[in-house]
């Protein structure tokens, strides 16, 4: 047996100036953003555009979320005590 759910708009109740109140809330409540640009090799484009479609994001958020958990895990000092990757040895060959 074959159940059917029906849809109840949650807005239904509230006048259009309430609603586009609501709206402007929700939209003043979102952390503001800048724009930038980034150059990197079309190779490594095409694997970010890869993985944020397998997780069903487009690629600029699947980016931004990349960067929020590297930049965490940084301040946490989990990957600051090695000292061996790229941006290390450029921080290395920087200072001499």
């Amino acid at each position: 047996m074959k159940t059917t759910h029906r849809w109840v708009d949650p807005f239904a109740e509230m006048s259009d100036e309430e609603f586009d109140a609501h709206v402007d809330e929700l939209f003043a409540a979102r952390p503001a953003t800048v724009s930038v640009s980034l150059r990197i090799a079309p190779e490594l484009l095409s694997r970010v555009r890869r993985q944020a479609g397998r997780a069903g994001v487009p690629y600029q958020t699947f980016v931004k979320g990349i960067v929020e958990a590297a930049v965490s895990r940084l301040e946490r000092g989990s990957l600051g005590s090695r000292r061996s990757g790229p941006i290390a040895r450029r921080r290395k060959t920087a200072k001499r």
